[in-house]
């Protein structure tokens, strides 16, 4: 709307001027629920008239009912009647509309948007809109849609009590992804969520991805997120896999693969594969031994085990399996450094409870007990870390837990094996 209004005199000027102005003025849409069922009788609907509102001495403060869908029905009949206007829109995004009629009309409002190129939509699209729906907004309106976002959240008790909202048309059985290229799914909810069975169909056809990212989602295990990694591996650039909960962030379990493949092969092997954060259920040295990846920039891993060593327990071949890791990495960070086309390279592994910075050969955690059995002998190389149990973010508010210390990664190796600390998982 600011947008609109700071182009009103340029789109009087002449044609050109006023095609313009379109552009700029609708090239990005952003249509939210009105929040609560109530507005100012006085103030009138058109913001043209806001200044005869501003000249009221005591206005009277009745409240009268407001549709809070008015914003997404309106655009319908506006882009049903204008369908140039809606042409010039490349990028929507759709917040708080959550139920059955409410995505039939966000679909109804796209069907004139033939530029689009990224859409943002409610997760129960994925549920209430048939195969032909989704078929028409991604390869059928005009360009191909590039950029796809769902959003999750968990809708009221009358939302999900509704029989009209829980239907599911599984639209993805039937569905090309191959036009896609970048694929985002966020937030977490409990009522007809995504899960492995829609990115298995998505995977069939996303062949082309460049940017995947899944976050704050705990509905999907590590199953899907590599089904559609390995329908990508030739073209995925980017990718994000953190499984937080709503709650802050906690990791939930990332699940564990249902067949025998080696995912730090995986990984490794994807060659384009830039930007890296992903929740592993095993990781290992074998993530950083091919020396022509393309990693760059911050990478981040989350493992619950060592790979070969899924048993959690804190044994000296576990350690020396830590080891070979951390070390792996600190080669590919400093072979990334050197290469002809210098990149920085910047690895963080969260594992144990703690975080280790490879090429810094430092480790943060929690090291209080450790210090208290060795009785204060241990560590010595003992430091304030700037990190805490949610990363870099510091503690989150959560007044329980106490700061991370900061200690060298040989002398917490060699705390381990003194069994001063653990590894257990």
């Amino acid at each position: 709307m600011l947008k609109w209004d700071a182009t009103a005199a340029l789109r009087l000027v002449c044609w050109q001027w006023h095609e313009w102005a379109l552009g700029y003025a609708l090239g990005d849409v952003y249509i939210r629920r009105w929040k609560g069922g109530e507005r100012w009788a006085e103030l009138s609907n058109s913001r043209e008239k806001y200044g005869l509102y501003e000249l009221i001495d005591r206005p009277t403060g009745t409240a009268v009912y407001r549709d809070p869908f008015a914003s997404l029905k309106h655009t319908v009949r506006t882009f049903d009647k204008y369908p140039d206007v809606a042409s010039r829109i490349k990028r929507m995004w759709f917040h708080g509309f959550y139920t059955a009629e409410t995505d039939a009309l966000v679909f109804a409002s796209l069907k004139n948007c033939t530029n689009l190129v990224s859409v943002s939509l409610p997760w129960t699209a994925v549920r209430h809109l048939d195969a032909k729906a989704w078929r028409n907004l991604l390869v059928g309106n005009g360009k191909p849609l590039k950029s796809l976002e769902l959003l999750s959240v968990d809708p009221t008790s009358q939302q999900t009590s509704d029989k009209n909202n829980q239907i599911d048309l599984q639209p993805f059985q039937s569905v090309n992804f191959s036009q896609l290229r970048r694929l985002k799914i966020f937030g977490d909810t409990t009522f007809m969520p995504i899960t492995d069975r829609d990115l298995y169909a998505i995977a069939r056809t996303a062949t082309q991805l460049d940017e995947f990212h899944l976050t704050c989602i705990s509905t999907i295990s590590i199953d899907g997120v590599m089904a559609v990694v390995k329908a990508s591996r030739s073209t995925l650039r980017v990718l994000e896999h953190s499984p937080r909960s709503q709650d802050g962030f906690w990791h939930p379990h990332p699940g564990s693969p249902s067949d025998s493949e080696h995912l730090c092969e995986l990984l490794r092997s994807c060659p384009k594969l830039e930007t890296l954060s992903i929740s592993l259920p095993s990781v290992c040295s074998d993530l950083f031994s091919n020396e022509n990846v393309k990693f760059a920039g911050d990478l981040q891993v989350r493992a619950l085990h060592l790979c070969g060593h899924e048993h959690g327990r804190s044994t000296d071949e576990a350690t020396g399996a830590l080891q070979n890791l951390l070390q792996q990495a600190r080669r590919l960070v400093r072979r990334r450094a050197s290469s002809i086309i210098p990149k920085e390279l910047y690895v963080e592994l969260f594992f144990a409870d703690c975080i280790f910075e490879p090429s810094f050969e430092s480790v943060h955690g929690d090291f209080t007990l450790a210090q208290l059995s060795s009785d204060g002998s241990w560590p010595e190389t003992l430091a304030a870390s700037g990190k805490g149990p949610f990363g870099s973010t510091g503690l989150y508010e959560k007044e329980e837990e106490g700061p991370f210390q900061r200690i060298e990664e040989s002398e917490f190796l060699h705390g381990v094996r003194r069994r001063l600390l653990s590894i257990s998982t």
